[in-house]
């Protein structure tokens, strides 16, 4: 599980986390004593000499952090972190980034401004109504307190390794022997009988005494501990409590002040088949790739259809299977030589010559064309009074908080004078990644009651319901609380760990019976213990019995008839798998499926292949570690 989570998170782009995670706020790692032997202080590694700087680490150490923190939610803790070994995880990705970027300068790889200006335009983040604002690209990457170059030279950098990657996994075929292999091991069938000792049962009939619990809470003290808190007082001036309704004369001024934002541009919607050229190759690869093209233009000239031609021939994964459609696109959405070619096109036309782009070579094909034009006012009208009421809500909601501000920041009692105010004080005791009431989760509030001292007020701060006004009353570090306050859950875990030991030697006895030929339906039956018949199944069909859990099945899927697997251990139980039977696959069901299992097994070959590359560039390196690295 982890390492699929692991393999996941290497797909994402890494920068973008960073940006997620400036939002949401998390913790910095530990950086301790040691260094790398004659190298920089601020060094976490060098690679064949290279170094990697701490600043990049502590950003990807972030990114990581908070991507785990958003998929694991409440159940992220410490022990978690630990587990996952997110600080190597962030060093492992730097090695392997610096040892890609040191071959794909070597190999001559490298990328345009218009690559790079065409990946960041493509990201959903920085989009408004489907097309890049620039404005907001800005705007997120100001409040996620990132520079620009710094964002712009991780996309290069990523885009230089999917260059290479690409080109490593070129020429990767697959077989119909593994096609068929595939299909096999998809839809090979089998039937078992299950049997579980739960746990909770369990619990109730085992004891545990003071002196184990009090050593329990010794040895696994993290497991207890209660995360860095704050004790706040606040208001929230919530905008919807100052709304009054636009007049038709204020949305008429803002139409005509505002006549661009009315604006719809000239849209075309545009099909193409593209052939990649290889980022190494010379000048041989750039005239094969180009004239495959050409090869393409004539046969669509001759009658051929585009969309299958596109299916048949486009090296674009995203858009070959839909006929190459890249649906409707207005100027400054495409790479500037594609919307040349493109916007020159009548509806139905297709380009007379292959259009070279950072990409590669493409055939264009325009296959609709929606004029621009303004907006009629009637149209926008309710889009407008929406827009100018919030904005006039806003701005009185700011102003009503900036001005209680300094009086609740010299008040005695911060409660007593926000009533006077005619404001509902609010307390709350915070810790990080906490909901306040009225707010939901609020990343500026978050970020500068963590930074301030008791006694502070803060604020007017932005929040998803309003602007708060925050005094921080109290800080509350990271500790285990007192044993009699946590006596309950130390029990409580004590109980669980003697239950499953208990349930664990029950499953093996029952196991060894089954392994022996006796009946594990009629034994479990006879013990009182839920059990149950799978029904035939295969990794493409699950059991029909929703009792069966998924790793109940994986293990069934593994044996052989007549087969006992290992006990299968799941919070809620030990699991004990018998097969009672195996069927072959129907050998006529491989047609349908062929080409969804060719391109499964072609990704499993191509993410292969690179992982070995990856690896033989590893053992071929010079790579010192810090010793000062150490996780949070």
């Amino acid at each position: 599980m982890i390492q699929a989570l692991r393999q996941n998170l290497k797909a994402l782009s890494i920068t973008l986390w960073v940006v997620i995670a400036a939002f949401i706020g998390t913790s910095i790692f530990v950086w301790g004593k040691g260094s790398i032997p004659g190298g920089d202080a601020n060094a976490v590694a060098t690679v064949n000499g290279e170094e990697i700087p701490l600043e990049r680490y502590q950003r990807l150490y972030r990114s990581y952090l908070e991507f785990y923190r958003q998929l694991f939610k409440d159940r992220f803790t410490t022990e978690t972190a630990e587990r996952l070994g997110i600080s190597q995880q962030v060093v492992d990705f730097l090695v392997e980034e610096v040892l890609v970027l040191q071959r794909a300068q070597a190999e001559g790889v490298q990328v345009g401004d218009d690559e790079l200006r065409a990946k960041i335009q493509a990201i959903r983040a920085f989009q408004e109504d489907g097309k890049f604002s620039r404005d907001r690209y800005v705007a997120i990457l100001n409040r996620a307190k990132i520079d620009p170059a710094i964002f712009e030279a991780d996309q290069r950098r990523e885009l230089v390794r999917k260059k290479l990657e690409a080109t490593v996994k070129e020429g990767i075929k697959v077989s119909d022997a593994e096609i068929r292999q595939a299909y096999e091991f998809r839809r090979e069938k089998v039937r078992a009988a299950w049997a579980q000792v739960e746990i909770s049962p369990l619990m109730m009939d085992v004891k545990a005494t003071d002196a184990e619990l009090e050593d329990f809470l010794k040895k696994n003290p993290l497991r207890f501990q209660e995360p860095e808190r704050r004790r706040l007082e606040y208001v929230l001036v919530s905008p919807k409590s100052f709304i009054r309704l636009a007049t038709d004369a204020e949305v008429e001024r803002y139409y005509k002040e505002r006549a661009a934002e009315f604006e719809k541009p000239r849209r075309v919607k545009v099909a193409h088949i593209l052939v990649r050229v290889p980022p190494v190759g010379g000048s041989e690869a750039e005239e094969n790739a180009q004239a495959k093209v050409q090869e393409v233009l004539k046969r669509v000239r001759a009658g051929e259809d585009f969309a299958k031609l596109a299916k048949d021939v486009s090296e674009d994964p995203a858009s070959a299977g839909s006929g190459g459609d890249l649906g409707y696109v207005a100027r400054g959405e495409l790479v500037p030589a594609f919307e040349q070619a493109a916007f020159a096109l009548k509806r139905g036309e297709v380009s007379t010559e292959p259009v070279r782009t950072p990409f590669g070579y493409h055939a264009i094909k325009v296959t609709d064309i929606q004029e621009g034009g303004r907006r009629p006012l009637k149209e926008a009208a309710a889009e407008i009074k929406e827009k100018l009421q919030g904005e006039q809500g806003e701005r009185a909601a700011l102003a009503k908080a900036e001005e209680v501000k300094g009086p609740l920041q010299g008040a005695k009692d911060f409660s007593a004078e926000a009533r006077r105010r005619g404001l509902e004080p609010k307390t709350a005791l915070l810790a990080r990644g906490d909901s306040l009431e009225g707010m939901g989760r609020a990343q500026a509030v978050e970020e500068a009651v963590f930074a301030a001292a008791p006694g502070g007020v803060l604020g007017p701060l932005k929040t998803p319901g309003g602007y708060a006004v925050v005094k921080v009353v109290e800080q509350q570090p990271a500790a285990v609380p007192p044993f009699a306050e946590i006596k309950w859950k130390v029990a409580d875990a004590v109980k669980r760990q003697k239950a499953e030991a208990l349930a664990l030697s029950r499953a093996r006895a029952l196991a060894q019976a089954a392994e022996k030929g006796e009946d594990l339906l009629a034994a479990a039956k006879k013990q009182g213990l839920p059990s149950g018949d799978t029904g035939l199944l295969s990794r493409a069909e699950p059991a029909a019995d929703r009792r069966v859990p998924g790793e109940v099945m994986r293990a069934a899927l593994q044996l052989a008839v007549g087969q006992v697997a290992e006990p299968v251990t799941l919070p809620q139980g030990i699991y004990v798998v018998k097969a009672l039977e195996r069927r072959a696959p129907d050998p006529s069901g491989i047609e349908k499926e062929r080409e969804e299992l060719r391109q499964q097994v072609l990704e499993q070959k191509r993410n292969q292949a690179w992982e070995q590359w990856v690896k033989g560039l590893r053992a071929g390196a010079k790579i010192q570690v810090s010793s000062r690295l150490a996780s949070p």
